[in-house]
């Protein structure tokens, strides 16, 4: 895994607590952040479910009927 450097600001009584914790607060800060990020995509999944319901035909016809405007090319993969 590459890791870069970067520089964050935190208020004072956080870092205290994180450092309270954990003697390495980058790895803590990087848990966090990955768990942050896991829960917006399955809120996001969550979102979507039945953002199909109410349309004309299967989703099938209607994922081929996009992929057809504009003649657009998706990956060389058939419309």
């Amino acid at each position: 895994m590459h890791l870069t450097k970067t520089s964050i600001t935190l208020p004072d009584d956080l870092l205290q607590e994180a450092k309270a914790l954990s003697n390495n607060v980058s790895s803590l800060i990087a848990d966090a952040l990955r768990e942050y990020l896991h829960q917006r995509k399955v809120q996001k999944a969550m979102e979507s479910f039945g953002s199909w319901k109410g349309r004309d035909g299967d989703s099938i016809d209607t994922v081929n009927s996009l992929r057809q405007e504009g003649e657009r090319d998706y990956a060389g993969r058939p419309h």
